[in-house]
C-alpha cells in the first residue's frame, strides 16, 4: 500500500491510526464472531474459547504477528466485520490453492507405500471439510504424521503451515519421481526393511543411494 500513487491511497497509508477506534472495532468484531460461534444462543463462552476465537480472528486478519501500530492500521476501519468476512473469502481461496498443490503432490509421488505418508495425504485431502475458517483458522486443519527431510517451522499457523509443508513434500516427491519405482523399492528394502510402517522420510533414505537408482522409465525401456 505504501507504493500507491493515488492521493487517497497514499493518505490512508501515511495516516496515524486511531488506537481507540481500532480497539473498539476489534471488540465489535469479536462480539460478532462470538454471536456466530454461539449460533444466536447464549453469548457466554469460556476463557479458552475466547482466546481461541481471538487467535482465529487475528490469523484471518493477518495481525497475529504484527506490531500494535500495524494492528491498529488494519483495524482502524469503518466496518471491521466486513473486513473480516472479506479476509475469510481470501482464506477460502487459499484453501482451494492448497488442494491443488495436494493433488499435484499425490499425482507426482510414485506408488511407494508408507503408512505415515498415506495417512497424511488422506488427511490433507479432507482439508476443505476440516478447515474451520470462521472459528479456528489458526489451527492446522489436518493430521500430519509423515516426517519431511526439512522440517516446517513450528511457529507457522493454519494454511501457512500447510502450504510450506506441501511445497517441501512436492520438492521431495519430484526428486523421487525421477527414478524407477522398482529400483527405489529395492534400495528402500535394503536400507530400511520396514520403510512402509516406520515414520521415516523416503527422500532421506534414497538420497545417499542416488547412484543405485535407475532413471524413471528405465524398466519399460529394457522390456521394449
Amino acid at each position: 500500500m505504501i507504493g500507491t500513487i493515488s492521493g487517497n491511497g497514499l493518505a490512508q497509508s501515511q495516516r496515524i491510526p486511531d488506537i481507540g477506534r481500532a480497539s473498539e472495532g476489534f471488540a465489535h468484531l469479536m462480539a460478532h464472531v462470538v454471536d456466530l460461534y454461539c449460533a444466536g444462543g447464549s453469548s457466554s463462552i469460556s476463557t479458552h474459547e475466547a482466546h481461541e476465537l481471538a487467535a482465529s480472528v487475528a490469523y484471518v486478519l493477518g495481525i497475529a504477528d504484527t506490531t500494535p501500530d500495524e494492528t491498529a492500521c488494519i483495524l482502524d476501519v469503518d466496518d471491521p466485520v466486513a473486513l473480516w468476512h472479506e479476509a475469510i473469502q481470501a482464506l477460502e481461496g487459499r484453501t482451494d490453492a492448497v488442494l491443488a498443490l495436494w493433488r499435484e503432490a499425490v499425482a507426482t509421488m510414485p506408488p511407494i507405500r508408507n503408512v505415515a505418508l498415506r495417512d497424511t495425504l488422506a488427511s490433507l485431502g479432507n482439508i476443505k471439510k476440516r478447515y474451520n475458517v470462521y472459528f479456528a483458522a489458526h489451527e492446522v486443519p489436518c493430521d500430519i504424521d509423515y516426517q519431511l527431510s526439512v522440517p516446517v517451522d513450528q511457529s507457522l499457523l493454519g494454511l501457512d503451515y500447510v502450504e510450506v509443508w506441501l511445497a517441501q513434500l512436492l520438492a521431495e516427491t519430484r526428486w523421487i519421481a525421477q527414478f524407477d519405482t522398482a529400483s527405489c523399492v529395492t534400495v528402500l528394502e535394503r536400507v530400511c526393511p520396514d520403510y512402509r510402517g516406520l515414520h521415516v522420510n523416503l527422500y532421506d533414505l534414497l538420497l545417499p543411494h542416488e547412484g543405485k537408482l535407475a532413471p524413471a522409465g528405465a524398466a519399460a525401456s529394457r522390456r521394449t
